[in-house]
């Protein structure tokens, strides 16, 4: 397996390792409402929740973490990546939405995991997530299946929608 790399290019993100100072950036995407409805956690309400976020990015072994900050002309507007991989999972900007940036950074990823000869991604989806599921369905991902009350989010039961991207072995 070739090692992890501190960054990704495409065409017009930067994909690169979180910084200590992401946090304000990082904050005020995970404290947007609209950002994290689907997300595993609730909105953070205070800037500490997103200190402690950001530390544990940078805290976790990078064997077991592959996770990057999306940047587009300087400024951070999302993160994708594999908290624990294979399963991967992203977030961005609510005013990033619709402009392909979550295509882009995928496409990226998906090219870096499969030079680093890993042979699968997965993913666990809100099923009221469509944009997810379908920009997840245009890379490959396919469903594996589907369980109902998997976590709960603040006062809502949410159920999951579990998808596997095979990729090819060198």
């Amino acid at each position: 397996m070739t090692p992890s790399a501190e960054t990704l290019r495409t065409a017009r993100l930067l994909l690169r390792r979180v910084r200590a100072d992401d946090v304000d950036a990082i904050h005020a995407i995970m404290s947007d409402e609209r950002a994290m409805r689907y997300w595993s956690k609730l909105p953070h309400k205070t800037r500490e929740e997103s200190e402690r976020f950001v530390a544990a990015m940078l805290s976790t072994p990078a064997s077991d973490s592959d996770e990057f900050v999306l940047e587009h002309e300087g400024e951070v507007i999302g993160k994708l990546g594999a908290w624990r991989l294979p399963e991967i999972g992203f977030y961005l900007r609510p005013d990033r939405w619709g402009q392909g940036f979550a295509s882009e950074a995928l496409a990226g990823f998906i090219a870096y995991i499969e030079a680093r000869d890993i042979a699968f991604l997965t993913a666990d989806v809100d099923p009221l997530n469509a944009a997810c599921l379908a920009l997840l369905e245009r890379v490959g991902f396919r469903e594996t299946g589907r369980k109902e009350a998997t976590f709960v989010l603040g006062d809502r039961v949410c159920d999951s929608v579990y998808l596997r991207l095979d990729l090819p072995r060198s």
